[in-house]
């Protein structure tokens, strides 16, 4: 299992102190469309599943002229009445924070209730001891204490990143992007979202308007699922069976090395709902001829035939989406007690023994890789042959592999991963006895 990155922790331990308290019946708040009297989200509340974007505001300048740009990821919900609610990513809550008025931050209702007041306490205990606090106070001297510089954040005056004192947080915080869990721990809450669904993040994707008559009623199928399967890596030796330094092998024959990726299928399942339309006989409205009766006791046609979409079944469609290797390396280092034993021991009864050549870059380096998807699985391998060991030993083999992530009618479900995988390889050596 991967260790949770460190920012998550926070996340958890700051939002466990802000439990949701549950709404009680007299309650008009907003929240109270959102959660039932146990805290649990109600049931006529519509899962709109996962939304994924590249906004700007998710840019990060790293050195030597570099930028890093990460994606947005929120789940979203529509209430009853139009409202939304999103979930976002730890990362993505972290960035709103940065840049709440172009993030749309700003605009929300609050978060769980309990506003703004938890995001500056979560941003003082997230990056208070990076940011550089002598230049911040001896430059902005108004600042009396952290909330008060966290304040200005919020409200678009400051810049964060300007006081940062060093990379190290904002490593973290990348190295904690790509591998994101997509961790959810709070509620935003955006009003008549489903009526002004351009100006919320995420746009307006899956949002039904209330009472714009083209469109369905909000379906009711269940949300989106994705399952990530674990892949296959091997990196070993191929032949020979003991391969000798090259040079005491008069064919020079070296030794070839295998790297070999698998990768099954992301597993996307999603509902469609289905609709029938229905015909029906509703009032007459002024001016309108009547044609049909509205009840079985009516005796004379007092409505007008009209129709409707009527919510029939979800269809569960179950999609296969590949996870192909977008890059492919492979090492070959020889480990630290070999080295020892060729200058320590060998070196005391064999004269001018020493480490001639101690790594290999193996991909690329004697090869390339080659991949392909099939029916959602993909593979890669590389064979790096006839690398020449000048040193007996063991080689510690590593492999590591990049994938693209995987996407659905364009939008992204799974982001790129990082996998690796170890090996080994020993190298033989003649050593003549001495014979009186």
């Amino acid at each position: 299992m991967k260790r949770i990155p460190q920012l998550f922790l926070i996340l958890a331990i700051l939002f466990s102190a802000f439990p949701l308290s549950p709404v009680q019946a007299q309650d008009a708040s907003p929240w109270s469309e959102v959660f039932d009297e146990n805290g649990n989200l109600r049931s006529d509340v519509v899962d709109l599943g996962v939304t994924t974007e590249t906004p700007s505001w998710m840019s990060v300048d790293l050195p030597f002229g570099q930028s890093l740009q990460l994606d947005a990821n929120y789940h979203r919900f529509q209430t009853a009445d139009g409202n939304v609610v999103l979930a976002p990513s730890a990362s993505t809550l972290f960035f709103m924070a940065m840049n709440p008025q172009e993030s749309g931050l700003a605009d929300s209702a609050g978060m769980m209730s309990n506003g703004y007041g938890s995001m500056i306490t979560f941003l003082g205990l997230v990056a208070g001891d990076s940011l550089d606090w002598n230049r911040l106070q001896s430059e902005r001297p108004q600042y009396k204490d952290p909330s008060q510089f966290w304040n200005a954040v919020l409200s678009g005056q400051e810049n964060a990143w300007t006081w940062f004192s060093g990379w190290g947080f904002i490593t973290k915080l990348l190295s904690m992007s790509f591998d994101d869990v997509a961790m959810r721990s709070a509620y935003l809450m955006y009003l008549n979202g489903a009526r002004n669904c351009a100006l919320i993040p995420g746009g307006c994707s899956g949002i039904v308007i209330p009472g714009d008559p083209e469109d369905p009623p909000p379906p009711v199928c269940p949300g989106p699922q994705v399952t990530i399967q674990q892949p296959t890596l091997t990196v070993k030796k191929l032949a020979p069976a003991n391969p000798l330094v090259v040079g005491q092998d008069p064919e020079k024959r070296g030794a070839d090395v295998q790297a070999m990726v698998t990768i099954p299928p992301v597993i996307f399942v999603w509902h469609e709902p289905i609709y029938e339309e229905e015909e029906f006989c509703r009032a007459a409205n002024a001016g309108e001829t009547p044609n049909c009766k509205t009840s079985n006791s009516s005796l004379v046609n007092d409505g007008v035939e009209d129709s409707e979409l009527v919510f029939k079944e979800c269809l569960r469609h179950v999609e296969y989406l590949p996870d192909a290797v977008a890059s492919l390396q492979a090492t070959a280092t020889l480990d630290g007690a070999s080295k020892a034993w060729i200058t320590g021991q060998l070196g005391q009864t064999h004269y001018g023994a020493s480490v001639h050549k101690e790594s290999f870059a193996l991909v690329p380096g004697f090869t390339t890789w080659s991949g392909s998807c099939n029916g959602g699985t993909c593979t890669a391998v590389a064979n790096a042959l006839k690398v020449p060991f000048a040193d007996p030993g063991k080689f510690n083999l590593k492999l590591r592999v990049t994938t693209t992530g995987t996407q659905f009618q364009g939008v992204t479900i799974t982001q790129p991963r990082n996998l690796s995988a170890d090996g080994e390889l020993q190298v033989y050596v003649t050593l003549p006895a001495l014979v009186p």
